[in-house]
């Protein structure tokens, strides 16, 4: 058994969501299993004197700071949903794609034409299930980035991977947060079937960072059709080159200030200038009062 919210083994009590009030209640449904939680001692503390506040219904369990209507989490829930049936296909799926490499040589001349397209397709996907599985993780992380760091490593991937991936979900492939858009059209989506770059993950994460995604993905599928040599590099070039670097490019915009201010409060952490490719702290770098870039640093190599 673990806590209903961020997952926790530790010291685990019963919440009433619709609470008891003063003297107990003979509410048979306020006494209901339906209406009980398995919440860690944090977490139930933060939900009495924290601000928390909690609905539950049968496809969501939602948590939200009561004071500023921020969301803290929130889980759905599917009736009928199999989640061994579910984790049961993705094993037969990698069952299948280890043994069908012996199969091949026995396909005909179609028959590989298809195969191709089809593992073109998986490959195309694989990835964007992982961003899926990371943006979840990341919407479950009640306490910090625990839940991505912990399949970050657990999977060796980098952090900053799975930040990114859980971000291209967010940017491109996220659907109205209510459950029952879950099963209608999504108004913030790509077709990923339609993307015929050769690397898509990479192409897309590129676009992501940019402040126009949408823009510059179909920029990137344009210049590909054009030149099929052009790189993920040459793409990052061609951000950069519109839209330099920043604290505001490279970090999502609603984190840009509380991300800048975490920063700020390291001790450690200290500004330096990076524009001739050695760093020097920006007291010393002139650029505020050089408007020519060239004769600053010149002034500085001399």
């Amino acid at each position: 058994m673990t806590c209903s919210i961020c997952s926790s083994r530790r010291d685990l009590d019963r919440h009433h969501v619709v609470p008891k009030r003063m003297g107990g209640s003979r509410d048979t449904s306020v006494h209901a299993q339906s209406n009980l939680l398995t919440l860690c001692r944090r977490c139930h503390r933060n939900l009495h004197e924290g601000g928390w506040a909690i609905s539950l219904s049968e496809t969501e369990l939602r948590v939200t700071d009561a004071r500023s209507g921020t969301e803290v989490m929130r889980r759905l829930y599917r009736q009928g949903f199999d989640a061994s049936a579910f984790l049961s296909g993705f094993n037969e799926m990698e069952s299948l794609l280890g043994e069908g490499i012996g199969s091949i040589a026995f396909l005909d001349d179609e028959q590989l034409v298809e195969a191709f397209r089809i593992s073109r397709t998986v490959g195309k996907k694989a990835w964007l299930v992982q961003a899926a599985i990371l943006y979840e993780a990341q919407r479950r992380s009640v306490y910090g980035e625990g839940r991505v760091v912990a399949i970050a490593r657990q999977f060796e991937i980098g952090v900053r991977q799975a930040e990114k991936y859980a971000l291209v979900w967010r940017t491109f492939f996220n659907r109205d947060e209510m459950p029952e858009a879950l099963h209608g059209p999504s108004t913030n989506s790509v077709n990923v079937d339609a993307i015929f770059l050769e690397e898509p993950s990479w192409y897309v994460v590129a676009a992501t960072e940019s402040p126009e995604p949408h823009k510059w993905l179909a920029y990137a599928q344009d210049r590909k059709a054009e030149n099929p040599r052009y790189s993920i590099s040459d793409f990052r070039s061609d951000i950069q080159s519109v839209h330099p670097p920043s604290v505001e490019t490279l970090v999502p915009a609603g984190d840009v200030d509380e991300r800048r201010g975490r920063w700020w409060q390291c001790p450690w952490v200290e500004p330096f200038c990076t524009r001739d490719g050695r760093p020097i702290p920006v007291e010393e770098c002139g650029c505020e009062r050089d408007c020519d870039p060239a004769v600053a640093l010149a002034r500085r190599l001399a």
